[in-house]
């Protein structure tokens, strides 16, 4: 049985409103070309039976390995997957770990795991094939970081961890060791109203090369950029129209300058050009049950030319390879 705890509730009821919606019939305006945007299905990840049945699933890699390494919240496991998208191991189901909320790899290969029971967090530490080595023990937290924090992603840049609570609106920094570096409370960057706390839902977040916190906001239809330094530019209009937002969820950065959003109720992912004002350049995928079509897509990685994305009703994991003009 998967435990849910109290924090992800809002989140839990606006994602099964959109699985609600998607199952609906819906009439959207034919998708426009993307001729900007070439692409081929490739196939799904999977292992030697066969695709292997997934719902909305977690990513993150090892990008010198080239393994795509996969977080399951509904038994607990995680999977890596050669860059061939078939299986290599899997860990994490004997409970060793707890409740993985996230997963990052530094530099060597070595993981920082993230494991919630409520309030309460760890981050573990394992060797690259997933053996439990110890926990990080966190030094030098300011009081912002000692109450109301309660991290759910957990990410891995440049020699720096970052945990962020996307609840509270938080983002802790500290070195591989766990010691303080930084922190950011980034409610009042982007003018939350808690009175309407969950206008202010957060659905994908990710943090680019060049540590720029990058979230989507479904309710607000709007993509955000957050810098270093807490500069904030947001992208995106409402719409079921190429290029507009419907119920966006998860957001990729790739190392091209590129930026995937996808649109969960509209069953696509967008690519817009961050470095020509966000320029929206195409979209693939569309609703449908044949290879290459999408049931509810969520989160997303791009790893080189390839794309993954992960989507409702046990579709398991898309990979596409994506060329971009």
């Amino acid at each position: 049985m998967i435990k849910y705890f109290p924090h992800e509730i809002s989140l839990r009821r606006a994602l099964w409103t959109v699985t609600t919606l998607i199952a609906l019939p819906l009439f959207f305006s034919p998708p426009a070309s993307a001729a900007e945007v070439k692409l081929s299905y490739i196939y799904n990840l999977s292992d030697f039976n066969g695709a292997i049945p997934s719902s909305w699933v977690r990513f993150t890699s090892d990008k010198e390995a080239k393994e795509l390494y996969v977080i399951n919240a509904s038994d607990q496991s995680v999977s890596v997957f050669n860059n061939s998208g078939v299986l290599v191991y899997s860990f994490g189901d004997e409970g060793d770990f707890g409740y993985i909320s996230g997963l990052a790899l530094d530099e060597r290969g070595g993981m920082y795991v993230l494991s919630s029971a409520g309030t309460r967090y760890r981050v573990l530490l394992a060797d690259f094939r997933g053996e439990l080595k110890g926990g990080l023990t966190l030094s030098g937290l300011p009081p912002l970081f000692s109450d109301e924090f309660t991290p759910n992603r957990i990410f891995y840049q440049n020699g720096r961890l970052y945990l962020v609570d996307t609840y509270n609106f938080k983002i802790l920094i500290t070195d591989p060791q766990g010691k303080y570096l930084d922190g950011l409370n980034f409610a009042p960057i982007i003018d939350v109203n808690f009175k309407k706390v969950t206008d202010y839902t957060i659905i994908g977040f990710t943090i680019d090369r060049d540590g720029n916190y990058i979230f989507t906001i479904p309710v607000q239809a709007l993509v955000y950029i957050i810098s270093p330094d807490g500069k904030l530019i947001s992208f995106g209009r409402r719409g079921s129209s190429p290029g507009k937002f419907n119920v966006i969820g998860g957001v990729a950065a790739d190392e091209k300058g590129y930026l995937y959003v996808a649109d969960t109720l509209r069953c696509v992912v967008m690519v817009f050009d961050r470095k020509n004002d966000f320029f929206f350049k195409g979209e693939f995928g569309y609703r449908g049950w044949d290879p290459g079509e999408l049931i509810a897509p969520m989160e997303l990685i791009v790893l080189g030319d390839f794309v993954y994305v992960s989507q409702s009703a046990n579709r398991g994991v898309s990979v596409y390879r994506i060329q971009i003009q």
